[in-house]
């Protein structure tokens, strides 16, 4: 668990969060043992990728260890009109993910990010950014 302070930091991501119209809460698995250091590199990449193909998005993600301690995945949450698309299409041709292991959900609005994503961001070696265009 994590002490009172953190606890109040993720409040305060979900709450500022959940002010945004998500379409998709997304899982990145990859097939791989990618490294934090190359897993946040393949996400500023495509925050650039989506800036530049997806005129009107939002994208919020968070880097988290797997269970096994020294393997990255990827959490999402998603907005704009071929987003998930270009998401697909940027880690297919990054041939670093199975397709089977990218899953989008839609967001459900009543569990909040907290519920989704923000809970996430507990982890002291974390990495997370944010990609927009409006």
């Amino acid at each position: 668990m994590y002490d009172i302070t953190t606890k109040n930091l993720v409040q305060e991501w979900g709450v500022w969060l959940n002010g945004f119209d998500w379409d998709y809460f997304s899982t990145i698995t990859y097939k791989f043992d990618i490294s934090p250091r190359r897993n946040e590199s393949l996400m500023l990449e495509l925050e650039k990728r989506l800036i530049k193909e997806v005129p009107i998005h939002t994208m919020f993600w968070v880097m988290e260890y797997t269970s096994n301690g020294y393997q990255t995945h990827n959490h999402l949450l998603l907005s704009g009109d071929g987003a998930k698309n270009e998401v697909n299409r940027f880690f297919k041709e990054k041939k670093v993910v199975n397709p089977k292991f990218v899953q989008h959900s839609p967001y459900d609005s009543t569990e909040g990010a907290s519920y989704y994503i923000s809970k996430h961001i507990k982890s002291p070696s974390v990495k997370y950014g944010i990609s927009f265009n409006k």
